[in-house]
């Protein structure tokens, strides 16, 4: 099925809130575009408290784009049901594929996405299989099997740990050679060095990420005179304590959360489906 840009990193809200459409107005003949724009409002407004500009500003326009793609890949039927405006129903094999790409979300941040599909993956379990299932069928083994899959969390919380383990590391590193910048600069000054020989060996021992596009000799350069010696001496160490140890401690209780949220899915017996 075709996806839009506007979608990619926020595609869980209004993937949930089609699979909550569908369950809430079933008995009407299907959901309405508004019913799936107001619930996708509603679950990016979850977030919201901490992700104020992050969360999804999504238009009817692109509502009903939505809409038309579940159509045409088979994720959803479209009907009349009661009243002018088209009605739509998930199809089953569209209540797989939305769950199937909640779960199988790469990890990316921010990390508060991942919470709430694990909250919906999670929570939501039981009411989505009964859709699934669609109520009296009777499930094979094999299909026991599938459902079960499509609902293991485990892989993307381990995928998640492992995302936020490389992304720790990362910034300590960051926090580690800025120490050391700190203490080449601490002793070039006692030493008498200028801060172009102090640039040079800076930019020697640990070239930072754009080097490529603009050596650290030839950026600073085209710094003021007056600010040169500044951002070495002063900016240079607050800026690992004001922004990449923050970042690192965030980091930090992120791996600690998910790392308790692993434990607790160990410890709790997994459901599975059963045949009704």
């Amino acid at each position: 099925m075709r996806k839009h840009a506007h979608f990619d990193n926020h595609e869980i809200f209004i993937a949930s809130a089609a699979i909550a459409a569908h369950a809430s107005f079933d008995s009407e003949g299907g959901f309405r575009q508004k019913d799936l724009k107001f619930l996708t409002d509603m679950f990016s407004n979850w977030v919201d408290v901490t992700l104020e500009n992050q969360v999804l500003t999504i238009h009817n326009t692109q509502v009903m784009r939505y809409l038309n793609d579940l159509v045409k890949g088979g994720f959803a039927v479209r009907t009349k049901g009661a009243g002018a405006q088209p009605r739509y129903k998930l199809t089953r094999t569209g209540l797989m594929g939305l769950v199937q790409r909640l779960v199988k979300r790469p990890p990316r941040f921010p990390l508060e996405h991942f919470y709430f599909v694990y909250h919906i993956v999670e929570t939501y379990r039981g009411p989505i299989e009964r859709l699934i299932v669609d109520g009296g069928m009777k499930l094979t083994p094999s299909q026991k099997i599938e459902l079960n899959a499509l609902f293991d969390i485990r892989h993307s919380l381990e995928e998640h740990l492992a995302f936020v383990s490389v992304e720790l590391k990362k910034i300590k590193q960051r926090i580690q050679d800025s120490e050391a910048v700190t203490k080449i600069v601490n002793d070039a000054r006692r030493s008498g060095k200028t801060t172009e020989d102090l640039v040079k060996t800076i930019e020697e021992k640990f070239p930072y990420d754009l080097n490529s596009q603009k050596p650290l000799s030839v950026f600073y350069k085209e710094i003021p005179a007056f600010m040169r010696d500044w951002i070495l001496d002063v900016a240079l160490p607050k800026r690992c304590e004001q922004i990449w140890r923050p970042i690192a401690d965030t980091m930090e209780k992120h791996h600690e959360v998910l790392k308790s949220m692993k434990a607790q899915l160990t410890a709790s017996k997994q459901p599975t489906a059963e045949a009704s």
